[in-house]
């Protein structure tokens, strides 16, 4: 089972095909949930959930894609005595660090909960087994994309978002009978088994394919190696799932300083994180595919010494035509798709999300172009101005939250100003650092006509659906086919440009 080139075409593929399927089973396991849970149950599973997310970061962030560097490394090395060091050092660590955090949260998760001011919930008894199982399925899937492999990653991602969508609502039904407490205890319930068939069939494919991996004396070299690499991807890995646990712990208690009822509370958190977040997640899809799409070439050709400048400038036109329309496209039709959506959202909430929204599109954006230069940078190698950057960010976005939040004119808008802020910061920050690495542009002119056509069919589609005319369903369907129709006209002089051109044939 050693490296092949050949791979490569099939594996990127594969996962990107594997990355929408879960990204569009992770976004719709919200909606169900959160009509199941309620808008203060949603909010305090998001509470919860922001702490998992970031303490999974911590504990296991870094190890696949530093097995993936490490152990395609040694092959190319021929070094294959290695590999077994990185293995069983990713699965020590890991595993390690999983269980010290998972005993930390078991033991402290109700003076959380008090600081959270949610009621006791047990959840975090559950970290326990949660953060050790996902060291372990990193570290497999990190050593399986070393080779080139990425079935295996790709399936086991798939079966990870069925089995969670599947137990998870099972569960969330059945224990929600006794209270929100027991609904969110249902619902992080069926993840934990969802990551415990992910471990088994990941390991059972890991035994029938493993190759070069066998106990040996370990070497120091090798684990320092290791170490040193994990390390920075972890922290880098680590700041934006930070600021949102900080988010889970504050916003709540700073809201209620502002005159908020505890109730009340919870359920703006629980509209911002678990609705417009989830809606406004879909998008990210078009980013996901786009870096995926573009960390090979920019990789290979700073490998091979030329130029990305071409690459990157396409790969940054596509990401602004795809995400600019699908972001402000989903806040047109809002205010008659989550009716559809959540059941139980009044007029009042549905102009509430609406508003957040509008404002939360502007992060979205944002983030995917961050997404994208990020990806510029890691395949540089710039882990360093990478961590540097995100710190400071992180930064200046908790303070405004923790200040903001408190002021009750603010209030819950104080947690996407400091997204909007944070993701600015990264992306001013990352531009300059890539625009050094490769001095590639954006043309003002195409900027402005994906600029100009978005705000058309914005305002086009928010017109049409303001007077009913076929129904909700229909309305929204329509509403949608004469948005992309309209942005693909206007833009026609960029869309122009993005064609590929012909090569001229010089006569003999």
């Amino acid at each position: 089972m050693g490296f092949s080139k050949a791979k490569f075409g099939v594996g990127a593929v594969v996962l990107l095909v594997s990355g929408v399927i879960c990204k569009i089973l992770g976004a719709f396991f919200r909606l169900p949930l959160t009509n199941l849970l309620g808008f203060e149950g949603i909010g305090v599973f998001q509470m919860i959930m922001t702490l998992y997310s970031f303490s999974l970061v911590l504990t296991s962030g870094g190890v696949c894609t530093t097995m993936a560097k490490l152990v395609s490394s040694a092959l190319a090395r021929q070094k294959y005595e290695k590999i077994s060091t990185y293995f069983f050092r990713a699965i020590l660590i890991g595993v390690g660090s999983g269980l010290v955090v998972g005993i930390l949260f078991a033991v402290l998760g109700r003076y959380v909960c008090d600081l959270q001011k949610i009621e006791q919930n047990k959840s975090y008894l559950l970290f326990l087994i949660l953060l050790p199982a996902g060291a372990v399925i990193s570290a497999i899937r990190g050593y399986f994309q070393g080779y080139g492999m990425m079935m295996p990653t790709a399936i086991s991602q798939i079966v990870e978002q069925v089995t969670k969508f599947a137990f998870g609502l099972l569960f969330a039904f059945l224990f929600g009978k006794t209270g929100t407490a027991g609904g969110v205890f249902g619902a992080f319930f069926g993840i934990v088994l969802s990551e415990i068939v992910t471990t088994v069939l990941l390991f059972v494919w890991f035994g029938l394919k493993r190759e070069k991996v066998s106990f040996r004396q370990t070497v120091f070299e090798d684990k320092r190696e290791f170490d040193k690499t994990n390390f920075l991807l972890v922290i880098s890995a680590s700041i934006i799932p930070l600021t949102k646990a900080f988010d889970g712990l504050v916003v709540v208690p700073r809201l209620m300083a502002a005159g908020f009822s505890n109730e009340l509370a919870v359920r703006l958190f629980g509209l911002e994180s678990g609705v417009v977040s989830a809606i406004l997640n879909l998008p990210l899809v078009f980013s996901v595919a786009i870096t995926t799409a573009i960390l090979p070439n920019v990789s290979y050709a700073v490998s091979s010494g030329a130029s990305s400048r071409k690459t990157i400038e396409k790969g940054l036109k596509l990401l602004l035509y795809s995400i600019l329309p699908s972001v402000f496209g989903l806040v047109a039709i809002s205010n008659q798709l989550l009716p559809l959506c959540y059941g139980g959202l009044d007029e009042s909430s549905i102009g509430i999300v609406f508003n957040m929204m509008l404002f939360e599109g502007f992060f979205t954006v944002l983030f995917a172009v961050m997404q994208f230069l990020l990806v510029i940078l890691q395949a540089n190698g710039k882990l360093k101005f990478i961590v540097l950057v995100e710190i400071i960010a992180g930064i200046v976005k908790m303070l405004l939250t923790i200040f903001l939040t408190s002021i009750s004119s603010i209030n819950i808008y104080a947690l996407i100003l400091g997204n909007i802020v944070m993701a600015a910061i990264l992306c001013v920050g990352f531009l300059i650092e890539c625009k050094k690495i490769s001095n590639f542009s954006l043309d003002f002119s195409d900027l402005f006509v994906m600029m100009f056509s978005t705000v058309c069919m914005f305002y086009l589609v928010f017109a049409f659906l303001k007077s009913p005319k076929f129904g909700a369903v229909v309305d929204i369907l329509v509403s949608v086919l004469l948005g992309v129709f309209v942005y693909v006209v206007f833009c026609i002089p960029f869309e122009i440009k993005l064609l590929p051109k012909k090569r001229r044939v010089k006569k003999v």
